[in-house]
This record gives structure tokens, sequence and C-alpha cells, in this order.
């Protein structure tokens, strides 16, 4: 990889074989280097192809003017996602991270600290991503000498959540909507108090947020045909009260986001109510089925 403009001795810009610019960040790795020069590609944190002017312009203002240290520290928490959690991200979270911890960084020294608002949410509907969080401010902690609160492992997450989104941040709000009047609806109809420290209820939400992926943004239909027909009888001959139940939200999709639930949709959405539900009320003839 050879040089062709040094930004600083962190920093530089090369090309591609399709000739698009490549911002190039990693510690010292143009120190001393000059036009044309091959660099140590063992030393490159993280690299960069600005899709716009605007893009451009905000990397290489915060190559000037972000220590170098922060962009390892969010690409190590980017990789921890990645390995441990095997969460899938855009590399807007990069930068977004970057800039996000050198602020955070600058104002914890100044002993200023922000509450996230979203902090139970954040922990009840994303544990993996807050536990990300969790794990990264005891990464900046050691590595910056600081000592950042719980709220900012929430911040982190909704990064990560924003990283996973495709950067639709305003989707994070949304789909914390969503959740909370679907768990409303449940807990409801069923008359049961749901232990949202479960795993079953975990699950739940997890379906919960990739069915509201798909909902939103895929126009394809999706069905199981002659086989969800059959299951979907199954199960509302064994389990008639979350089946009810997952009527009761498909109306409501229905009617707030004009959706109709298929029968693979209705199918999945009872079978989650009824592992939710089940313990709450001493029901112990659940359907376990992996999705």
């Amino acid at each position: 990889m050879k040089i062709k403009k040094i930004l600083n001795n962190n920093a530089f810009i090369t090309r591609n074989d399709n000739h698009q610019e490549i911002i190039v960040i990693g510690k010292a790795i143009a120190y001393g280097k000059h036009f044309n020069e091959e660099v140590d590609e063992s030393k490159i944190y993280k690299t960069f192809v600005p899709v716009s002017k605007g893009d451009r312009k905000l990397i290489l203002d915060m190559v000037n003017d972000i220590p170098v240290s922060f962009f390892q520290i969010a690409k190590k928490i980017v990789d921890k996602a990645r390995a441990d959690s095997d969460i899938k991200l855009t590399d807007s979270v990069y930068i977004a991270l970057t800039d996000h911890i050198s602020s955070s960084v600058d104002r914890a020294k100044e002993g200023l600290f922000l509450t996230n608002q979203f902090l139970w949410e954040i922990r009840s509907y994303y544990p993996k991503e807050f536990s990300i969080g969790l794990w990264a401010i005891e990464l900046i902690n050691k590595e910056c000498d600081i000592k950042l609160p719980e709220d900012e492992a929430g911040f982190i997450a909704i990064h990560i959540i924003s990283g996973e989104l495709g950067n639709r941040l305003d989707d994070f709000h949304e789909v914390i909507d969503f959740i909370k009047k679907i768990t409303s609806i449940v807990t409801y109809q069923m008359s049961v108090d749901i232990d949202r420290e479960s795993l079953d209820y975990n699950r739940f939400v997890t379906h919960l947020k990739f069915f509201w992926q798909y909902m939103m943004y895929k126009n394809e239909s999706r069905s199981i045909g002659d086989l969800s027909d059959d299951m979907l009888e199954v199960i509302k001959g064994k389990k008639i009260e979350s089946y009810e139940c997952a009527l009761k939200i498909k109306e409501f999709i229905k009617q707030t986001y004009n959706y109709v639930l298929s029968n693979e949709d209705l199918l999945y959405m009872t079978i989650h109510i009824a592992r939710i539900t089940q313990n709450s009320k001493g029901n112990t003839d659940g359907i376990r089925t992996d999705e």
C-alpha cells in the first residue's frame, strides 16, 4: 500500500485498484514516510472509503482532531461485538463510536457525565449490545485512566444498535416503542406478569426486533406454505389463549403499521407468547420450537 497524501503521522490517503480514495489510520503509520512510499500494513487500525464529500470531510476532521488511540479503542469494541456476539455492523459505527469515545473521555476528565434516559430499555431489550457496552467502558476506563458510569455503556450500546440498523438511529426509538406495545398487549391479554429477565422473553424480544426490520424494509412476502397452515392448526388447538393473543397483535400491527401478519408470522408469535407466559400461568405443556 503506497502513500498518496500524508495527513499526519497517524493517517494518510491512498487509492485502491478502482481509483477510489482510501483514508488509512494507524499509530505512526506515516511517520517519516514520503509520497508513494510503501507502509507497514500491520500498523493499520482502520481504513475508510468515503462515499460522499460529507463523509470525507467528517473523517478528515476527526483524523485531525481526535487522538489515534480512540480509533484503536473503537476498533477493539467493534471487533469484540462482531467476534463474541456475531453482531453485523456497518462501517459508519467506527466514526460515530470514535467521536463519542473522545467526547466522553473529555467530559469525564472534567467531571461531567450524561444521564442515559433509555438505560432500562437498552438493558432489557438489547442485552447483547449492552454487555458489549459494559465491556467497552471497562476498556476505556483502563486505557484512559478514568471512571465512566453505566450510562455510558448504554450510549455505546446505542451506537452499536445504530450500526446494526444501518445508521437509522431513529429506528432505535421506534423499535423500543414497538416492543413495549407488543409486550403490553401480551401482559393485558394473557393477564400475566412477564419475567423480563427470562431466556424466553429475551428470545421474544429478539424475534420482535428482527420482525420489525423485516416489516419496515422488506416488501416480498414470506411464507412456509402448507406446513405453516398445518402447524398453525396444531398451535391453535394446544395454545388457544396464546393464539388469540397473537390475533390481537396481528390486528394491532395491521391498524398501526398497515402490515398483515402471514401464517408464519402468526405461528411464531403464538409460540413465543406461549413460551413467555407458560411459567406465569403454571402451564408446563408449552410447545418448544427453535427458530
